[in-house]
Formats: structure tokens, C-alpha cells, sequence
């Protein structure tokens, strides 16, 4: 019999390390970020953004947030291969949308790490009010906010996807589940200019996703102890 691929050791310890990873960058973030919001105070034009910018608080947030945008494809294409066949559909659109995800939010961290700082440190400020996350006419806010929305979609189908056997298959599903609409309202709400309620919908993204990632992890890692024993019955 052919091996069954939700069984690769390879595939599983991809996914646990993606997993693990993201949970990492995204605990970090949210301290990190948490930080830098309560030190900045309300935009007033990008001279006085400048005047107070903060490189090392800045970085800290913009740094997790590049990482997750690589780690979090690469758990969804974990999670697409773990899957039977009879799931991989609802699971390859959640690769599908990770990938959006990562290709928008990993060029706009990128630029958001080297163009805006190295500009902001240097003097030249003219025209970044569209760069800066954060200003009310940034285009890479716009673009944040619609790599979060793919993000939630991802993980909403990734939850549709999630029927595997183990004692924590209903939470684990339920948590993507929650996480994707969360990260969807959040995306929504923004785009239609109510930022300040964006803040219920991100907590509860916030405090859904990194335990999504463990509980993630700890399936493939439970599935690490066995696959060696498993593929050799399956290959014999």
C-alpha cells in the first residue's frame, strides 16, 4: 500500500515547527505591539508621527509580524497534507488564501521594515503619511488589513477542513473557526472605517490564535511519536 502522506514525518514536523512558530511570532506581536500603541499618540500629521517615532518599539511589532506572514503559509500547507483526501478541498482553499496572506503582508512588512524607518531616521518624511501604518491614508494599512482578511479566511476553512481523530479535534476546530471569523470581522469592520471597533473582534483573534497554533502542534507532535511505527506497517 502506498504511504499514506498525513503520516510523512517530514510533513508532521513541518507542521509542528510552523505551528510552534507562528504561536511564537504571534504572542510576540501582540506584547510588542501593545507597547508601541500605548506610546503613540493620536496621528497629527506625519511631522509630528516623525518627531516621536520609536525605531527599536516599531521593529519589535513589525519584525513577528513579517515572520508569521512566512511561518503561516507553510502551517497550512502542513495542515493540507495531514488532512485525508476526502478534506483536502476545503483545506487547499485555506492554503490558497495563507498564500494571499503571506505574499501581501510579507511585502508590506518588508517595506514597513526598511523603507519607513531609514526615511523617518533620516529626515525625509515627505509622502510617508501613505506608508505608515497606522495613518489614516496609508496604503499599506489598507494593505495590512486585507492580509489579515485572507488570514481569516484561511483559518475559517482550515477549521471546515479540521475532522481528525483526538480528544481535542472538536476544540481545535472550533478555535480556527472562531479565530477565521474574528480575523474576517476585524478586516470588515476596519474597512468600513470603525477602527476603534475593530478592538473587540482582534482580542478575541488574539487571544484564539496562538492556542489554535499549540493545539495544532501538539496534533502533529502526537502523530511524530508514531509515524516511523505506522510507515513501516503501511509499506509492509
Amino acid at each position: 500500500m502506498p504511504e499514506r502522506s498525513q503520516w510523512s514525518w517530514t510533513g508532521l514536523n513541518t507542521g509542528y515547527w510552523a505551528a510552534m512558530l507562528a504561536a511564537a511570532w504571534t504572542v510576540w506581536f501582540i506584547i510588542a505591539f501593545r507597547f508601541w500603541m500605548s506610546s503613540m499618540p493620536a496621528w497629527q500629521g506625519i511631522e509630528a508621527y516623525a518627531a516621536s517615532f520609536d525605531a527599536a518599539g516599531y521593529m519589535a511589532w513589525i519584525v513577528p509580524s513579517f515572520l508569521l506572514a512566512i511561518t503561516f503559509p507553510i502551517l497550512m500547507a502542513a495542515v493540507y497534507l495531514y488532512l485525508p483526501a476526502d478534506r483536502r478541498a476545503p483545506a487547499l482553499v485555506a492554503l490558497m488564501f495563507a498564500t494571499l496572506h503571506g505574499a501581501v503582508l510579507g511585502a508590506t512588512y518588508f517595506v514597513s521594515a526598511t523603507v519607513v524607518p531609514s526615511a523617518l531616521q533620516s529626515g525625509n518624511a515627505a509622502g510617508l503619511e501613505w506608508l505608515v501604518i497606522g495613518s489614516p491614508h496609508s496604503i499599506l494599512s489598507s494593505l495590512a488589513g486585507a492580509g489579515h482578511l485572507f488570514m481569516g479566511l484561511s483559518m475559517l476553512f482550515a477549521g471546515l477542513a479540521w475532522r481528525v481523530p483526538g480528544r481535542w479535534r472538536r476544540v481545535t476546530r472550533w478555535l480556527l473557526v472562531i479565530n477565521g471569523l474574528s480575523g474576517i470581522a476585524a478586516a470588515m469592520i476596519g474597512f468600513v472605517g470603525y477602527v476603534a471597533a475593530t478592538m473587540i473582534p482582534l482580542g478575541l483573534w488574539a487571544g484564539t490564535f496562538p492556542v489554535a497554533a499549540i493545539l495544532l502542534s501538539w496534533r502533529f507532535k502526537q502523530d511524530l511519536r508514531v509515524a516511523p511505527t505506522l510507515t513501516r506497517v503501511i509499506r509492509t
